[in-house]
């Protein structure tokens, strides 16, 4: 009796698949007319991905750092303390075989849009979005392939008449010319319900950027949004292959908030080196972008240029060095002017990332 039921738990875990990362920062933030800020981060992410069947999966991720949505960084203080462990991910995949490439996830999960390079002009590379999703890539030649992905997500829980969302679609294409260039293009629009009136998401004390009414009672501030959100964006990726060992890559992103009637538009470019793989790798990269204030919400995209939110443009520059295989050295340097609207003056900021990092 004992024998079935050890062979059946072994066979379980075997469709257990884990993975994760560790990452220790050293940071030194220089902002105009604030006094520096040098502090050490840790970041430390798990997760477990489990085939239920054929057509269904679940995964469970724990991640490092506070509630903050766009950041997993943990700061290194307060006398040896134990660090907070979050749940970062918990959703279900519904992958039907005989739809090949459609995949259906619900909970907190992955993001499910495509990115530009993992760029964050409008959505932070640590978000994980809570919801309902559909993913799809189906292939239309030898070289091309499709994709179109949707999504509704559900931000807060005010009152059966005030709960607000975000609704998005996107649509684009992946296709190789030849053997040495390929393409990825598309478009995305993101809708956000009940944004106007609204207190600000997350942390209504902060505006991240956005146009916003303050509101002053006693000790306690809130700022609520003053327009819609409705960004449209596009945005396109070209690589090519130069030999075995070296690769170009070159990133474009725009966006425009239907929702605002100004200072609504954001945009980057950049692009980056690859040399080698494992140990000795290098990787050179670059990009310039450029963020008015209501172009995207600000509490959603990069916590780490102009410090986070929108209102702002600058350069981002950095290297990676590969020591080993999932082990990598990493410098980052951004180079950014906070506060670009015309009534405003510009303040510098820079902030240095130095990073080690191991995947598994």
């Amino acid at each position: 009796m004992l024998m079935p039921a050890i062979a059946h738990t072994a066979e379980w875990y075997e469709k257990i698949k884990l993975k994760g990362d560790v990452r220790f920062r050293n940071e030194l933030i220089q902002q105009e007319n604030k006094g520096d800020n040098f502090r050490w981060r840790i970041r430390a992410r798990l997760v477990a991905d489990a085939e239920i069947n054929d057509a269904w999966s679940a995964t469970i991720g724990l991640a490092s750092g506070s509630d903050d949505p766009v950041s997993t960084n943990q700061n290194l203080t307060g006398g040896f303390s134990r660090k907070t462990i979050n749940l970062d991910l918990a959703y279900v995949d519904f992958h039907p075989k005989r739809i090949s490439g459609l995949n259906m996830n619900a909970g907190k999960m992955r993001f499910p849009f495509e990115t530009a390079d993992k760029t964050q002009l409008v959505w932070d590379n640590d978000l994980t979005p809570e919801g309902l999703a559909l993913t799809y890539k189906h292939k239309a030649g030898g070289k091309a392939d499709v994709f179109v992905n949707a999504a509704g997500f559900y931000i807060t829980d005010n009152d059966p008449d005030n709960d607000q969302w975000m609704s998005g679609g996107q649509a684009g294409f992946s296709v190789k010319p030849s053997d040495n260039v390929s393409l990825v293009a598309g478009a995305g629009y993101f809708n956000f319900l009940r944004t106007k009136g609204m207190p600000m998401f997350y942390n209504s004390s902060k505006n991240f950027g956005n146009s916003g009414t303050k509101v002053v009672d006693g000790a306690k501030t809130t700022y609520y949004y003053v327009g819609e959100y409705e960004e449209f964006e596009i945005l396109g990726i070209l690589d090519a292959t130069v030999n075995d060992r070296t690769f170009l890559r070159f990133t474009g992103d725009y966006v425009n908030n239907a929702g605002a009637d100004s200072l609504n538009t954001a945009y980057l470019f950049g692009g980056a080196l690859n040399y080698g793989k494992d140990r000795g790798s290098l990787k050179l990269f670059a990009n310039y972008r450029a963020i008015e204030a209501d172009a995207v919400i600000g509490v959603f995209n990069s916590s780490d240029f102009i410090g986070g939110g929108t209102n702002g443009k600058g350069w981002e520059l950095g290297l990676s060095i590969g020591l080993e295989k999932n082990v990598s050295f990493d410098v980052t340097y951004l180079l950014n002017k906070k506060g670009i609207k015309e009534s405003e003056s510009e303040l510098d900021y820079k902030r240095l990332e130095v990073d080690f990092q191991a995947r598994f």
